[in-house]
């Protein structure tokens, strides 16, 4: 499905139809279970400190919302079909507020929990200004139209276009190759692979409980929301938690230092694998360490990206994938790691299939409130980004705490520059308390920094010479 229809016929104005993407799809039935809650809405914040030119800043906003569809795109429906409408390239216009400096968290906490409507738009933006020489630019994003990969693209042609309008010259940039909407109507046509369908669905069947920590609350589930409203009838793939999880998310950060972060590159080249499979094979020995199965299972988002003409295209082309892993007490660090390996590559292999297809192969035969896949997962970010920087100004970019627990637990891993991983725990607070998320990524460091010491280690000598050996 692809086409025009009016938009406003009164200015003579058309705007483009295509269907929704399955990942686009998957969080629009989320927000309207939730009637519309911030759970899926990303806040990218940047202080900026100096002589901002504003009326540059909202040009290159404009520039980059011409420039992406998927910016100016309603999520909606339209012959009772879920749609994407994407409307004209109107001007970007900054909401101004002002805001003291000791009040400054509060206010962004307040603008940033703001639910965005997708029938209406997936961006919103506002400049608090703080001081006469101080502001904090917020742009407010939907997850059904930009992934990690998007903020990068999203900042730099930021900068782009804001020196090109200060310093009167062209911005120069060639036009996009495709549009989200364009890849979401190949996709329709495509349609799922039954190849792809069926290695997931083995990968699913009879698969163990993905979070094995014990909760501090014992019973303790997310929190349930009876107050969201619903329109229409949910599809009969969505499955049952997602109407009760709605956890408000405690964070646990800590460091990965420059040292055992140069080991973990170092074991990844021995191993014959990627950092990532390193952190997912410790990922692994700690579920197990917990648990009391010799199967493991959690999730981690895979990029939809790998051709050149998406690269530089803003949009939601990330799927979240189940790694599951076979562990038991005499397995070396060096085996889980090359389970890892095997399992990223298959899922690599057989990435066209949505999230939430694969809870529904999940579901068959277990209780219909049973807890999705993955209900754990981890995220490495091995990138090392450009700083976010404008001329004459100085630019921080803030990275603000999630509101809600998109997991029961997730593992957030960012490379840095020193050569070190800045980590952060992002857990549901109705069912862990602090001091557990501590012992875990206590946990979690040691099984790292023995397992790519001593990586021929039997994991139940390994547990026990990190000082928790299992259950």
């Amino acid at each position: 499905m692809s086409g025009e229809l009016d938009a406003n016929p009164a200015a003579g104005t058309r705007s483009r139809i295509y269907p929704m993407s399955y990942e686009q799809q998957g969080l629009w039935v989320d927000d309207a279970v939730w009637d519309g809650s911030s759970r899926h809405v990303e806040a990218w914040v940047c202080r900026i400190s100096g002589r901002l030119d504003v009326d540059a800043l909202e040009w290159a906003l404009s520039q980059i919302v011409a420039r992406h569809e998927v910016l100016r795109t309603r999520l909606t429906e339209w012959n009772e079909e879920p749609v994407q409408l994407v409307t004209g390239p109107d001007p970007v216009r900054l909401e101004k507020l002002s805001c003291p400096p000791a009040a400054l968290d509060d206010e962004l906490g307040r603008i940033v929990g703001k639910p965005l409507n997708l029938g209406e738009s997936p961006m919103r933006s506002w400049l608090v200004r703080v001081s006469p020489d101080e502001v904090v630019l917020v742009v407010q994003l939907h997850h059904a139209v930009i992934d990690d990969w998007s903020l990068n693209i999203f900042q730099r042609e930021l900068k782009h276009f804001y020196i090109a309008r200060v310093r009167g010259q062209e911005p120069g940039l060639e036009p996009l190759p495709v549009q989200a909407g364009e890849l979401a109507v190949t996709q329709r046509a495509v349609g799922l692979d039954p190849t792809n369908l069926d290695y997931w669905r083995e990968r699913v069947r009879d698969a163990p409980r993905s979070c094995t920590i014990p909760p501090t609350w014992p019973g303790s589930e997310a929190a349930t929301d009876d107050d969201g409203a619903l329109s229409g009838t949910l599809p009969a793939w969505w499955p049952e938690y997602a109407r009760r999880r709605n956890a408000t998310a405690g964070r646990h950060a800590f460091d990965i230092g420059p040292e055992l972060g140069q080991a973990v590159r170092d074991a990844s080249r021995t191993l014959r694998t990627t950092p990532f499979g390193v952190f997912a094979a410790a990922m692994a020995a700690l579920l197990w360490q917990y648990g009391e199965s010799d199967e493991v299972i959690f999730g981690t988002p895979v990029s939809l990206r790998g051709t050149a003409e998406v690269d530089d295209m803003i949009g939601v082309l990330i799927s979240l994938l189940p790694m599951r892993l076979a562990v038991t007490a005499d397995m070396s660090f060096r085996a889980l790691a090359r389970g890892a390996k095997a399992e990223i590559l298959g899922a690599m292999q057989h990435r066209g299939v949505p999230y939430s297809a694969i809870v529904q192969m999940a579901r068959v035969g277990t209780a219909p409130d049973a807890p999705p896949p993955c209900d754990v997962a981890i995220v490495v970010d091995d990138m090392r980004w450009e700083p976010f920087s404008l001329p004459d100004v100085t630019a921080e970019v803030i990275r603000l705490p999630e509101r809600y627990a998109k997991f029961a637990l997730q593992l957030n891993l960012v490379a840095g520059r020193d050569g070190g991983y800045a980590g952060e725990w992002n857990y549901e607070a109705e069912t862990f308390d602090p001091a557990t998320v501590a012992e875990v990524s206590s946990r979690f460091l040691s099984l790292l920094a023995h397992g790519v010491a001593a990586p021929d280690e039997p994991l139940g000598r390994l547990s026990d010479a990190a000082g928790h050996g299992r259950a």
